[in-house]
Parts: structure tokens; sequence; C-alpha cells
């Protein structure tokens, strides 16, 4: 960056971790940050609150207005017969009152969608749009959702995408801009969290599964079929994160009817507390209908837990073809013989722990990823 401070507007989810992840990367560098909450939740995250109140950073976090940690809620219920008007007209004063160098969009349902409709579109600053998981991949399939991607394409100076996948569809939709190399938009691993001396995989008793039941999350195929293994995981305990009511409920039956040890993890368990599971993980099970890069995925390949994931993540961008590894065919039976293989195979998980640990040094540091992140605001501002 030059030696004048560079003016950011984010708009973004203010109670998310891969915010919290994307701004702590630049606490060195000169910027002033401000952020308008795209989600209707008034909770701030603890890192974000950690990076707003500090003193000891080059940059700069503040909350805009800052009406928005009480009002966000209020005003997105009132909004939902409105169309956003209310939140809208705010982000519409904020641009207009304040000479920012760039306005970066961190996600596209509601940040990008909140952009659209405070209606400007010739009087802004340049604008850097970063999709996260299915912003595109999914949502474009949609018309209205796919008519609201091409607007945003077209006011976008610049776009930064998780997956080469995404960029070869914003190239369908029309988009014409400059795109940035692709990069995990959470941040990347930091390899310095991750435990030392960890045992191979193959001699891990625990086995990671991902709960989320949302609009793609399916948790519940992959809960359905560890009861099709169910002996076979007699012996291993069952951690389950991010977990909704369905799979909880679906959980218990595991423990109780097919005697399946079974953690549930809360909601809010500490990152670090989540990488040691992890580590002390031999199988990780993620499946959805869609997503871009899956944080989780990767730091699955982090700590050698071997992982199987639905390739309709772009995990096939990340992973080598393989049919316990990446997921095509979204059934119990396929889940539940990817989940065997990896519990039958221990030369073979062992074997995929070091090469995807490699991967992920090579390609996922987030060291390396903050110098990237770097660039993409020295490229744009500059």
């Amino acid at each position: 960056m030059s030696n004048n401070r560079s003016k950011i507007l984010i708009i973004g989810m203010a109670d998310s971790v891969h915010l919290a992840r994307w701004l702590s990367q630049f606490i060195d560098q000169p910027i002033d940050f401000t952020i308008f909450p795209s989600s209707p939740h008034r909770r701030i995250h603890p890192m974000l609150k950690g990076l707003i109140t500090s003193k000891s950073h080059q940059m700069t976090v503040k909350l805009k207005p800052p009406s928005m940690r009480w009002l966000a809620l209020p005003l997105s219920v009132l909004d939902i017969p409105f169309h956003n008007s209310f939140r809208s007209r705010l982000l519409r004063s904020l641009i207009e009152n304040n000479s920012f160098d760039l306005i970066h969009v961190l996600e596209l349902q509601h940040a990008g969608y909140l952009l659209l409709d405070t209606k400007l579109t010739t009087s802004l600053p340049k604008v850097f749009i970063t999709n996260w998981g299915s912003d595109i991949y999914w949502f474009e399939q949609f018309p209205k959702h796919k008519a609201k991607i091409i607007q945003l394409l077209q006011i976008a100076s610049h776009y930064s995408a998780e997956c080469q996948r995404d960029i070869e569809i914003v190239g369908r939709l029309g988009y014409t801009g400059v795109t940035m190399p692709v990069i995990p938009n959470s941040g990347g691993i930091n390899l310095d969290e991750i435990p030392k001396n960890l045992l191979p995989p193959s001699q891990r008793k625990k086995i990671m599964i991902k709960g989320y039941t949302g609009f793609v999350g399916r948790a519940l195929l992959s809960l359905k079929a560890c009861e099709l293994v169910a002996e076979q995981l007699r012996g291993y305990e069952i951690v389950i994160y991010s977990a909704s009511l369905k799979a909880r409920i679906r959980a218990l039956k595991l423990r109780h009817i097919h005697k399946v040890s079974v953690t549930i993890l809360k909601k809010r368990t500490p990152h670090h507390r989540m990488i040691q599971h992890f580590s002390e993980a031999r199988i990780y099970v993620g499946i959805s209908l869609s997503d871009g890069i899956s944080t989780s995925l990767l730091e699955a390949m982090a700590t050698g837990c071997y992982p199987i994931q639905t390739n309709t993540s772009c995990a096939n961008e990340w992973l080598t073809t393989d049919s316990a590894q990446t997921i095509s065919d979204i059934s119990v039976n396929s889940i539940s013989e990817s989940i065997k293989n990896a519990l039958d195979n221990d030369s073979e998980v062992d074997t995929r722990a070091s090469s995807n640990m490699a991967t992920i040094e090579a390609r996922a540091d987030s060291t390396k990823i903050g110098k990237i992140a770097h660039d993409f605001y020295q490229t744009i501002i500059n």
C-alpha cells in the first residue's frame, strides 16, 4: 500500500468469522475499514469486535452507522415487505457522504443485493466483489437471482472467487472486469495453529461430520450412511459440529439405537478446539448440494484427516480424483461406501494425509494468502 491511508467500505456479515478472518490479514496495513452489516443479526463476531476495539493495529475498523449494532434486526424485519428500502437508504447515504477508495462486497445474496438496492450505479467508487460458497454456483440457476448476479457483475471492476469453476461461470454471465487469482476467501490456514507430532490418521479414533442441514447442507445423509456401517464404527467417536436440530435428533438415533459413540459440539466451539478435534480424527465427512472451497475441508487436509467431500464444492480442484474423497453421487449408499473404504484402508488414509498436507502448505498457508490479499487491494486501489 502507499503511505496514504486507504478508505475501504466492506459490506458484509458482521456475525461471520470469515469476514473477521479476512480483515485480520490487514492489521499491519494503513487501511481504514468501514463495515456496513449486511446480515439481519445484531451479533458481532467476537473476533471482529476485537479488531474494532484494538488500538495496537495500523488498520482501523469501525461499524457504520453505529446504530446498526442495535437496529440491524428490526430494520431487516421492517424491510421484508419493503425490499430492503430502509437499510439500502442508510447504505446509500454512507456511500454518498464518504470518499471511499473502494467498496468491497463480501458475499452476494445479502451484501451484493443490498448494494444494488441503493440504486447507485454510475456514481460508485471501484467495486470489488468476492463471492462466498454457493453465491454463484447455486444461485445462478434461479432466474431472479441470476438477473441480480448479472447486475452486480456489471458494476464490479474486480472479482474474486475461491473456485476456478466460479470464474468460468461469471465469464459465461458476461463479466468483463478484472479477475483476481483464486484463493480461499476465509484467509487460508494458519499452520502455526496445527498441532505437531500428530498420530497417523490410521491410528485415530474420531470421525468428524459437518452437521449442517440448511438450504444446501445434507448432514442427514451423512448420519444415515453412518447407520449403514454402524458395526464398523463401534470403537470410534463420531464428532458432529455445526449441527442443526434435525442432525442432533438423527445423531441420537445413531447413539441409542446403533450404539455408536456420538459427541455433538456446541455451536460456538472455539476454533482451536475444532482444530484439535480434526487433528484427532481419521475421517471428515462434508456433504452438501453446493459450496465453495469448504473451510472444513481445508482444515481436514491440514490436519491429515481423510476428507470425504461432495464435488458440488470445488473440492476436485484441491483433491486428486478418487471416489473415496470426492462424491458425485449424493446418496446414502455412496457416502457409506466411502466411509467404509476409509475405515478399511489404513495405508491409503495415511498416504492421502501426506499429499493433502503438502497441498495446504503450497496453496492455503495463511501467510502466503495474506500477501496475495494485500496485493488485491494494492492492485485495485493504486
